[in-house]
């Protein structure tokens, strides 16, 4: 039989991987000495560690199946699959004689794997035995594999041996995904019948195969992901007078977060006012809303009127407050860009085309007034006229919908705001309602934001680029070096908490390397002090720390006697 999938093409004789049939008390009998065996070699000391897991494609093609797997090591693991399917077709229940499709297997696969971070998680690869017995027939597989089984019954079995590779995470505190892929070579020995469901023996057959894997895994520890990283760092003793066995401990999982830029005045003034924000939030204002509910800063026009008086209304204050924001940018050392976009509007009453140029006027006062009065140049100024206020306007009818619903129904079916405005006023009532409740609060303002950028942190950049890097890889010697070359980076870890963590691990992990107590005991203050300092990763960090400092000075003590002992 063949198949091909992309530029490869696999030669499969006369077998279906996943199609076994039971066929005596021997099969089931070797199936429960396998896992026996497998649970009295991975029992002690690991008993509560083991893996639980079902292959979700071999359910999904109405197999059954259950996985085990127990640690042996910190990296190595033994376990295997078995899965059943007793019944001739789909579905469980349907055992209809008329009906030719005949599909029974049985498949049992121990395995050993190697992880190549800590088992149980990351990147895996393996060696498994593979043994199958099946009994397939009118059977029609996807890619055209198999056509045999279309117009023959095939019985017998598989026996093989290969190699996988996958990759195992946790989602969850107690339950993991693997995905697995690999293949196996061996032999199938066989019988060929006359036709799908009964029929004469028509050949005995043994070929060689090649039986590609692929698995998708749903498994379940009882030990949750916290505690099995916490137990792969303990140190194992075992003896009662002398110490006769110790493994090394497995390093914690390190916690480290970027470092932040300080906070600039810029900064300062976005917490104070909402409508300063760093440049990156900029967009376009599309649509208007009531100022004060949506981050805007807004000044007020007569009627009718483009020109900006200063003691109009609240523009006095605004516009003080607007003057006092772009100074402060404008002279900080620490700001590099500034945006000032300044929308003008107007009511929804009078001329469309009228509105139109009166709005863009009115913003261009603004930009031009605050031109005048900070120095801040014009290139830095976004000038829009909006025209008029339809938008503002709906989200008024919304908020107070109770009594102007026919207001909402004139929006909704005219779109040219001149003959909107027309159907408005012909109810003169409503109109008069809608000009001292609604228009009073939103005719003739302008919308103002500010935006800034700050200028790039030195040390930020260094340590998120530098430090950080070179701790995720482990490589804390480097990092320590690195640190005797930049004082302004320890200077850092007095007020920052993530720099403080993270020069915290640096020293740490030198210090046990070197042992110098004091460097470690000042690791150890800087974590401390990153964790008060709300630091969530140096919180974790010292909870590592508890159990793999002692851990590791057992270790290294026991080594120092076994070294003395074998002298």
């Amino acid at each position: 039989m063949h198949f091909k999938t992309g530029k490869f093409k696999f030669v499969i004789r006369n077998l279906n991987v996943q199609v076994l049939i039971l066929q005596n008390r021997q099969t089931y009998a070797g199936l429960l000495t396998t896992c026996i065996l497998l649970f009295l070699i991975c029992l002690p000391g690991r008993a509560q560690e083991f893996s639980v897991r079902t292959n979700l494609l071999w359910d999904a093609a109405a197999e059954p199946n259950l996985g085990v797997e127990f640690p042996l090591s910190n990296h190595w693991s033994l376990g295997g699959n078995a899965g059943v399917k007793a019944w001739p077709r789909w579905l469980a229940w349907d055992w209809d004689q008329n009906n030719t499709q005949h599909w029974r297997n049985f498949a049992v696969v121990p395995e050993v794997r190697y992880y190549l971070d800590e088992v149980f998680q990351g990147f895996f690869t393996g060696a498994d035995f593979v043994y199958t017995h099946f009994n397939v027939g009118d059977v029609q597989f996807p890619l055209g594999m198999y056509p045999e089984t279309q117009v023959n019954r095939l019985q017998g079995a598989f026996w093989g041996g290969g190699l996988f590779v996958g990759y195992a995470w946790w989602p969850w505190q107690h339950w993991r995904l693997e995905l697995e892929a690999g293949a196996a070579a061996g032999l199938a020995a066989y019988g060929r019948y006359d036709c799908p469901h009964c029929g004469t023996k028509l050949s005995d057959e043994r070929r060689p195969a090649v039986v590609p894997k692929l698995a998708l895994n749903v498994a379940w520890n009882p030990v949750s992901r916290e505690d099995h990283k916490a137990r792969r760092a303990e140190v194992v003793i075992s003896g009662t007078d002398t110490i006769t066995v110790m493994t090394p401990p497995v390093a914690f999982i390190v916690h480290l977060n970027d470092v932040a830029a300080p906070e600039t005045a810029a900064d300062r003034l976005s917490e104070e006012y909402e409508w300063v924000m760093p440049l990156q939030k900029y967009r376009p204002l599309d649509y208007q809303t009531r100022p004060g509910r949506d981050s805007l800063m807004y000044v007020n026009f007569r009627v009718d009127s483009p020109v900006l008086e200063r003691d109009f209304g609240s523009n006095a204050a605004a516009l003080d407050r607007l003057q006092h924001v772009l100074e402060v940018i404008r002279d900080a050392d620490s700001s590099n860009e500034l945006l000032v976009s300044v929308v003008g509007l107007a009511s929804i009453e009078g001329p469309k085309e009228r509105n139109d140029s009166l709005s863009i006027q009115r913003a261009r006062a603004v930009a031009r007034y605050l031109e005048e009065r900070t120095g801040v140049g014009r290139r830095h100024f976004e000038v829009i006229g909006k025209g008029e206020a339809w938008d503002w306007f709906r989200a008024q009818l919304e908020a107070a919908p109770k009594g102007r619903e026919k207001l909402l129904e004139i929006l909704d079916e005219e779109s040219d705001p001149d003959a909107r405005e027309r159907l408005i006023k012909a109810d003169k009532s409503l109109y008069q309602d809608v000009k001292d409740n609604l228009l009073a609060e939103q005719r003739n303002s302008g919308y103002i934001r500010v935006y800034y950028g700050n200028t790039p942190d030195a040390v930020t950049e260094q340590i998120n680029g530098e430090l950080l890097p070179l701790l995720k890889a482990r490589r804390y010697g480097e990092a320590a070096r690195l640190l005797e070359r930049h004082p302004a980076w320890q200077e850092r870890a007095a007020w920052d908490p993530e720099a403080a963590n993270a020069i915290g691990i640096a020293l740490y992990f030198t210090a046990l390397d070197s042992a110098d107590e004091a460097r470690e005991q000042e690791a150890l203050r800087l974590i401390r002090e990153a964790a008060r300092g709300g630091s969530e990763a140096a919180v974790q960090n010292l909870k590592g720390i508890d159990v793999y400092g002692p851990a590791r000075k057992e270790y290294e003590a026991w080594q120092h006697i076994m070294k003395n002992n074998n002298k």
